[in-house]
């Protein structure tokens, strides 16, 4: 086994109400137990006439944990942790599938966390069953004697499972669908949540007082906090589509002072377009409380010559430059309830430079799904490049770095490579040639939606690097052509070894059928470095496909991509700053 311990104001200079004692709740991976191996972390024990638990090869998942008769018991990983809003848990399950005649097993516990003979406990069945006996109370909920809901059927299969118990009930995902979402009015779920981060002890295939029946776990990870829907999507099984490192602009507790805390600055050099996602966190206090965007003549903080086009607050109010006019903001937010529907809302920031003119648009998404609309616009003499960097205030933000992009946007359908009936001949449709001089200064990439006739593993987007010149160019040379298949070819220092993938080939071809991807390049000295992200039609991320490239020796590469029984829609080429 493995274990992974991840674990404004309305005027300017106006002074805002002390901010909340609460503690935004951050999501963390405590534990990872992908059982590759039994180790001392583990005490094995069985029930009566039952077998130890062992390993077991699954064509599938590979090595995973099999129980016949037989229960673990581990020192709870959540102990040290602090919780705020929930426990939650994902893992894979199959369970033995019932006899002709039989019922499947609702009634044996999956996992139990509790005290060191279980006597004390929260348990979770196959019927998403949650059971709790505890010092402060009783509660229990899908008792299968009264109610079987079917959440893990058919057995004999293989599911994915998302539980996060909070403190006001708990909610289950089975493969990747919503099943169970419970709100409880009768008991307060919070002393299920604190039990569970204080009992003594993690126990795998027991704490329900019966006897479960065979059943095989692969890749628990536990978490502190309630999980979002980028852990109830169901993730590879061969190692692949690890989680996003969010980059967190101020305090985790919301008691961000103003002009205290920023994101990295981004340039935006001629027409471009500057996008960003986040998850905006509010201690709720006052409707400036929220993320802020700073728009500069190209120059950051500090810099000699620094000055601002414009500050805008996320509560449509701003001030700027004499070209600032807050007549020119736009928005559908209800007063009455924007305080709430900002705490941990996502917000689709883009800001879109034409020109002397600027557009910015936040699209903010609430936990309750209610979609408002905030635009703004500014006209002034824009010479150079623009920059622009977020801040916040009484608030933490969450940006996710795979949505922060500088470059060319591009609506679904405007820019494609090759015909949309899918029968392009190798070397015949192009994207447009790319030049880049020396290193790159963040790492560039092609964003788009891969459509293949699936009628090979080759059928689909190809990448060819070159020596700074285009087809048809004199002396025109090819560094290396990569395909989407894990493969390809160059000149003398190209080496196939140095591709690295996951992909189950049993299903590549479906996979990359509607697939979003993001083919990402990197330029240091004389290498190069390629990642290819691949996230299914069905919204499952694969496993990172990495090659790497020694022996450039041009000033300039320059880069294109090509289809073969493939069309790509492209939707974003360019820079993105904040990937690592």
């Amino acid at each position: 086994m493995t274990v992974l311990l991840c674990a404004s104001c309305s005027n300017w200079g106006q002074m805002d109400p002390p901010a909340g004692n609460q503690v935004y709740p951050k999501l963390e991976r405590i534990s990872s137990y992908t059982f590759n191996e039994l180790d001392d972390a583990f005490q094995l024990s069985t029930y009566p006439d039952g077998d130890l638990p062992d390993l077991e090869s699954d064509e599938e998942h590979g090595s995973v944990l099999h129980l016949n008769g037989g229960y673990v018991e581990i020192n709870n990983p959540l102990n040290a942790a602090k919780i705020q809003n929930g426990v939650s848990l994902t893992f894979w399950f199959k369970q033995l599938a019932p006899e002709e005649g039989e019922k499947q097993d609702l009634q044996g516990a999956i996992f139990a966390f509790g005290n060191e003979n279980a006597a004390q406990r929260v348990f979770f069945t196959a019927n998403g069953w949650l059971n709790y006996d505890g010092p402060d109370g009783t509660y229990e909920h899908n008792n299968p004697a009264s109610v079987e809901t079917g959440i893990l059927s058919p057995a004999g299969e293989w599911h994915y499972v998302a539980l996060s118990v909070t403190n006001t009930g708990y909610f289950v995902f089975v493969d990747g669908v919503e099943k169970i979402n419970h709100t409880e009015t009768g008991f307060d779920c919070s002393k299920i949540v604190q039990f569970m981060a204080s009992a003594p002890k993690l126990y795998i295939g027991y704490g329900s007082g019966a006897q479960p029946k065979e059943m095989w776990i692969d890749d628990l990870n536990i978490y502190r906090n309630q999980i979002t829907n980028v852990q109830t999507e169901v993730p590879v099984t061969n190692g692949g589509g690890e989680e996003t490192n969010y980059i967190i602009v101020g305090e985790e507790d919301c008691s961000t002072g103003w002009w205290s805390a920023f994101s990295d600055f981004i340039t935006i050099t001629g027409n471009q377009t500057m996008h960003m996602g986040f998850y905006n966190h509010t201690n709720g206090n006052e409707n400036w409380n929220n993320w802020v965007i700073v728009v500069t003549n190209g120059k950051n903080r500090g810099e000699a010559g620094y000055a601002e086009y414009f500050v805008l607050r996320a509560d449509a109010w701003g001030w700027g430059d004499g070209n600032h006019s807050n007549d020119n903001i736009s928005h559908n937010y209800n007063w009455g309830s924007f305080k709430t529907d900002m705490k941990d809302a996502y917000v689709d920031l883009t800001v879109k430079r034409t020109d002397n003119r600027i557009d910015l648009t936040a699209v903010t998404t609430t936990t309750e799904k209610t979609v408002y609309t905030m635009t703004y616009s500014y006209e002034g003499n824009l010479e150079g490049a623009i920059g622009a960097f977020l801040t916040c205030e009484g608030a933490c933000l969450e940006i996710d770095p795979e949505t922060v992009y500088v470059g060319q946007s591009y609506s679904a359908g405007s820019y494609t490579v090759g015909p949309p009936d899918l029968t392009a001949p190798f070397w015949a449709h192009f994207s447009d040639f790319i030049a880049i001089n020396g290193n790159t200064p963040y790492p560039f990439v092609h964003a788009f939606i891969n459509h293949t006739n699936e009628g090979a593993n080759w059928n689909n987007w190809l990448l060819v690097v070159t020596n700074g010149k285009n087809r048809g160019e004199d002396g025109y040379a090819e560094y290396f052509v990569l395909r989407a298949d894990a493969w390809g070819w160059g000149d003398g220092n190209f080496v196939l070894n140095n591709i690295s993938n996951s992909f189950d080939w049993n299903t590549f071809r479906s996979d990359m059928n509607g697939a979003y991807c993001m083919v990402i390049l990197t330029r240091s000295a004389n290498r190069i470095d390629v990642t290819a992200k691949v996230k299914t039609a069905a919204g499952v991320k694969l496993g990172d496909y990495t090659f790497f490239y020694e022996g450039v020796s041009t000033t300039d590469i320059g880069l294109f991509l090509l289809v073969e029984g493939a069309s790509l829609d492209m939707r974003t080429v360019g820079y993105y700053p904040f990937l690592k």
